[in-house]
C-alpha cells in the first residue's frame, strides 16, 4: 500500500483536483502557469519565469503573491521599469501588505533617487509600523536633512516616532585623531531582517563585543555608512553592545527587548549627522560592502581629503571563484564591488592564508595587485564555546543524546548538503538505516536549493535519516554540538570554516572537506575527504563511528586544541589593521581604452577581463549619484575622475555624456584648464581635455551647469592631427 500511497501524493501534487496558490483556490491552467514559473525561477531563467507569471495572471489578475513573483523576476532580468509596475499593482490588491514597497524601496535605492526610497519605506511603515526591515532601510536611506523635502521630514519623523526637538538637537561629530573605526553596516542591515547570527555576522559580533569589554584600548569606535548621507554615523556603544548580545540569544524578532533596542538605536541614527574622519584615522569593515555602489566611492573621497587609511576584513572571493553557486545578480555586484576595491583600499585583512593566495593571485589576474605586505591575515581560530541549554533542549528537536551527527551551514550548494546526503544514504544501504545516526541539519534556509530539497523528496528514507532545524539560538546550538557524535562539514570552498572551528571548540572532531581554507581550520585535529565524492565523505563518516577512533580523536583535542579568545583575535586584528599604511591605489591608465560608469547588464557572466572595462574606480567626490544601467549621473560640483596617466605624448580623455530631454551643459577642468560644453535635447555630448605628455597622477573636474548630467563612459583615445 505505500508505494501506491507515495504515488498517489504525487499525483496530487502534480495534478491537484482543486489546485491552491499561496492558499488561494486557482483554476488548472493557472496552477499549471505558475509551476512552470517556479520551475524556470529554480534555474535561474528569470525571463521565462516572468512569461510563464504573467501568463497566470492575464487568467486571474487578482493573485497578489504572483504580481509581487513578476516583479522579482522582472527584476532579476534588468526590466526596472516593468518590475516596479508589478510591484506597484500588488500594492494596489493589498492596502495591508508592506512587502511590494519594500521591494520598491529597495529597487529605488539602486537604480533611482535615496529620496524615493524614503517614501517607499514611510509607505511600507504606515502600512506595517513594527516593520524592522522598513526602518533599518530608511534610517540609512535619508539624506542630510538640508536636503530632504520638508513634507518626507515630516513624514520620516512621524513614522519613527521622533520628537522634532531631538533631531533639530542633534550636531556633527569629529573623531579623535589615529582613531580605528569599525563600519558595521552589513551587521545593522542584517539585524532589520533577522536576529540570529550566522557566520559573517557571528564573527563581526564576536570582535565587537570583545573590543566593548576591552581588548583594545582606546576601543574602536563603532560606525553606520549612510548611503544618502555620503558618510558614515557613530553608534552608541552601549547600545550597539546590547543589540549583539541580544541577538545570540534567540531568533525571535518580536521579542519586547529585541525590538525596543534597535527601535532606539534606529531613532538615533534617524537624526545623527555623519562624522568627519580625523588624518590618520583607520576604517576597518568587519562586514560587506558591495550592495552600496557609492560606498567605495566615498571610501576613496575619504582617503583623498582626510588621509583616512582603509583596511576591510575580507572572507573570500568565492563569487569570483566559483560564481556558479550563486544568483547571477550577487556575481555582477560583487565584481564591480571588487573591481573598485582593488583602487580603493590601502590593505586587506584576509581571515586565512587560502584566501590571502585568493587575493594576491586574482589582484593580480585583474592587473591591479595587492602588494603582499599589505595583506595581513587574521586567522578566525576562535573559542566559540557558548554556555549550553540543558539536554532537554536536544530531545525536544526529537534527538537522542549521542545519536546523531551535526552539520552546520546555510542550505545552498556550495555547503553539499547534497553530497552529506547521498553519503548518508550510502551509509544507510551498508549498514542498515538503524546503525546509522540521524544527520542533523542546523542552518539558514539559503537559496538555489530546489534540487536538494528535490532529492530529499524522492528518497524517502532520507525523511528518517536527515533533521533539518532552523533558527536554533546559542544555548541550543551549544547543546546540539556537545551531545553529537562529530560533525561534518562537506563544503566545496570556505573562506575560513567556522562551524570547524566550533566542533573543535566543543571538542569534537570534524569530518570536513579537503579544500579551500578548511585545512587551515581543521589541522591536523579533523578528518579529510574528498567532498566531490559521497563515498569519500561516507568512508570518513564511518571511520568516525567507530567508537576507539573518534575517541582517540577527541583526546588529541582535548590535549593539544588551544583555540584564541575573541579579545586576541580583536586586539590582533586592530593591530595588524594599524600596521597597514597608506597605499596609492589610483587606477594606471597608460594607453587608448575605454571604461563603462554604467552598471554592468544583470545577464553578464563574462570572464574576469570583461571586468576590466568597469570605470567605477575612477569617480572621486561626492557629487556623483550611484552608476545605472544607463551610467552615472552628476548632480553637483564635487564630482571627479582620478588616475594615473602613463605619459604617453599625443592622447586625450574623452568623457561621454548621455543624451538628456533637455539642454546639457557641462564643464571640464584639468590643471587649471577648463572649458565648457553645451548639447542640444536628445544630443549625446563628449568632452574632451588633452592629458599631459608626462607620467602624472590626474584628476578632472566635471561641474553640471545646466541638465541632467549622465556619464556614460570614460575614453582614452589619440588626439586628433
Amino acid at each position: 500500500m505505500r508505494p501506491i500511497r507515495h504515488w498517489w501524493e504525487a499525483v496530487a501534487v502534480r495534478w491537484p483536483l482543486r489546485p491552491r496558490s499561496n492558499g488561494v483556490r486557482i483554476g488548472r491552467a493557472t496552477a499549471r502557469d505558475i509551476r512552470v514559473g517556479n520551475a524556470a525561477r529554480s534555474g535561474q531563467d528569470w525571463s521565462g519565469a516572468a512569461v510563464a507569471y504573467r501568463r497566470a495572471l492575464a487568467r486571474e489578475p487578482g493573485l497578489h503573491h504572483i504580481w509581487v513573483q513578476l516583479g522579482h523576476m522582472q527584476k532579476e532580468a534588468g526590466q526596472i521599469d516593468a518590475a516596479s509596475a508589478a510591484y506597484e499593482t500588488a500594492a494596489r490588491l493589498r492596502p495591508d501588505d508592506a512587502e511590494p514597497l519594500l521591494r520598491l524601496g529597495h529597487m529605488a535605492k539602486a537604480w533611482r533617487q535615496p529620496a524615493d526610497a524614503a517614501g517607499h519605506f514611510v509607505a511600507a511603515l504606515r502600512r506595517d509600523p513594527a516593520n524592522l526591515q522598513a526602518v533599518a532601510e530608511l534610517v540609512r536611506l535619508m539624506p542630510d536633512r538640508e536636503r530632504v523635502a520638508p513634507a518626507l521630514w515630516d513624514a520620516v519623523l512621524e513614522v519613527l516616532h521622533i520628537d522634532p526637538a531631538d533631531a533639530a538637537a542633534e550636531a556633527p561629530a569629529q573623531l579623535p585623531a589615529g582613531s580605528t573605526v569599525f563600519d558595521v553596516t552589513d551587521l545593522l542591515a542584517f539585524f532589520g531582517q533577522r536576529r540570529l547570527p550566522t557566520g559573517i555576522q557571528r564573527v563581526q559580533i564576536e570582535v565587537s563585543l570583545a573590543c566593548l569589554e576591552g581588548a583594545t584600548e582606546p576601543p574602536p569606535v563603532f560606525c553606520l555608512y549612510a548611503s544618502a548621507r555620503r558618510g558614515w554615523i557613530r553608534l552608541p556603544p552601549d547600545r550597539f553592545g546590547r543589540l549583539c548580545r541580544l541577538a545570540r540569544q534567540s531568533d525571535d524578532v518580536t521579542d519586547p527587548a529585541w525590538t525596543r533596542e534597535l527601535d532606539l538605536l534606529y531613532r538615533r541614527i534617524a537624526v545623527a549627522r555623519t562624522v568627519r574622519f580625523a588624518p590618520a584615522t583607520v576604517l576597518v569593515n568587519l562586514g560587506t560592502s558591495w550592495a552600496d555602489r557609492n560606498y567605495l566611492l566615498d571610501v576613496r573621497t575619504a582617503r583623498a581629503r582626510d588621509a583616512t587609511v582603509y583596511v576591510p576584513l575580507l572572507f573570500d572571493l568565492i563569487p569570483l571563484i566559483e560564481p556558479r553557486w550563486f544568483v547571477r545578480s550577487l556575481v555582477r555586484d560583487y565584481r564591480a564591488w571588487f573591481g573598485s576595491l582593488l583602487h580603493s583600499a590601502d590593505g586587506v585583512l584576509a581571515i586565512s592564508e587560502a584566501t590571502r593566495r585568493d587575493l594576491l593571485r586574482v589582484s593580480a589576474e585583474w592587473q591591479a595587485p595587492v602588494p603582499g605586505d599589505a595583506v595581513p591575515v587574521v586567522r578566525l581560530d576562535g573559542d566559540f564555546r557558548q554556555d549550553a541549554a540543558a539536554e532537554q533542549a536536544v530531545r525536544e528537536y526529537g534527538l537522542e543524546p549521542g545519536g546523531y551527527v551535526l552539520l552546520v551551514s546555510t542550505l545552498e550548494p556550495r555547503k553539499n548538503h547534497l553530497g552529506a546526503f547521498q553519503a548518508w544514504l550510502a551509509l544507510a544501504e551498508r549498514l542498515g538505516e538503524a546503525a546509522v545516526p540521524r544527520l542533523v541539519c542546523v542552518g539558514g534556509r539559503g537559496w538555489l536549493n530546489d534540487e536538494l530539497h528535490q532529492f530529499r523528496r524522492d528518497h524517502p528514507a532520507l525523511g528518517r535519516l536527515v533533521v533539518i532545524l532552523h533558527g536554533v539560538p546559542d544555548d541550543t546550538l551549544a547543546a546540539l554540538y556537545e551531545h553529537c557524535l562529530f560533525a561534518l562539514y562537506p563544503s566545496f570552498y570556505e573562506g575560513w570554516g567556522l562551524p570547524v572551528s566550533e566542533a573543535l571548540s566543543y571538542g569534537k572532531v570534524p569530518a570536513i572537506s579537503r579544500v579551500s581554507s578548511l585545512p587551515e581550520a581543521g589541522g591536523r585535529f579533523a578528518r579529510y575527504f574528498d567532498p566531490a565524492a559521497p563515498a569519500d565523505i561516507a568512508a570518513a563518516a564511518l571511520a568516525l563511528l567507530d567508537a576507539p577512533t573518534r575517541h582517540a580523536a577527541e583526546q588529541a583535542i582535548r590535549a593539544d586544541y588551544a583555540p584564541r579568545s575573541w579579545r586576541h583575535i580583536a586586539h590582533d586584528l586592530v593591530a595588524q589593521a594599524a600596521r597597514v599604511g597608506p597605499r596609492d591605489a589610483l587606477p594606471r591608465l597608460a594607453a587608448a581604452g575605454s571604461w563603462s560608469l554604467a552598471l554592468a547588464p544583470w545577464e553578464e557572466r563574462g570572464e574576469v577581463g570583461a571586468t576590466e572595462a568597469l570605470g567605477e574606480a575612477l569617480r572621486h567626490g561626492h557629487g556623483w549619484r550611484a552608476p545605472g544601467r544607463d551610467g552615472c549621473a552628476i548632480e553637483r560640483d564635487d564630482a571627479a575622475l582620478r588616475f594615473h596617466w602613463g605619459g604617453a605624448a599625443g592622447y586625450e580623455l574623452r568623457v561621454h555624456v548621455a543624451a538628456a530631454p533637455h539642454p546639457v551643459a557641462v564643464r571640464i577642468r584639468l590643471a587649471g584648464v577648463e572649458s565648457d560644453h553645451q548639447a542640444a535635447p536628445e544630443t549625446p555630448l563628449v568632452l574632451m581635455c588633452a592629458l599631459p605628455a608626462v607620467a602624472a597622477a590626474v584628476e578632472v573636474a566635471l561641474v553640471p551647469l545646466a541638465g541632467e548630467v549622465t556619464v556614460t563612459r570614460v575614453e582614452v583615445a589619440r588626439a586628433a592631427a
